[in-house]
């Protein structure tokens, strides 16, 4: 995967790939944002290294980086965004 350099945070994602909830690190390594099919609540781990529980995803785009979306939560179908 492709490092982005500061200059490019804004620009459109690059990838896509789905995420299966896990207590491991996304196969991807950190991505930019979390696109939401199912509103909820989510289990992540952000780019920090800090575990956030019961984060609250709207359906649509949700511009969180993170290196883990962990089980539990109530939101689904999430795609990574890199």
């Amino acid at each position: 995967m492709p490092k982005f350099s500061v200059d490019q945070e804004s620009d459109p994602a690059k990838a896509i790939f789905a995420v299966t909830k896990a207590n491991s690190d996304l196969p991807n390594g950190a991505c930019r944002a979390l696109l939401v099919g199912t509103a909820g609540t989510a289990n992540l781990l952000d780019f920090s290294g800090n575990l956030c529980t019961n984060v609250p995803l709207q359906a649509g785009y949700n511009p969180v980086s993170c290196k883990q979306v962990r089980t539990g939560g109530t939101a689904d179908n999430i795609w990574a965004l890199y």
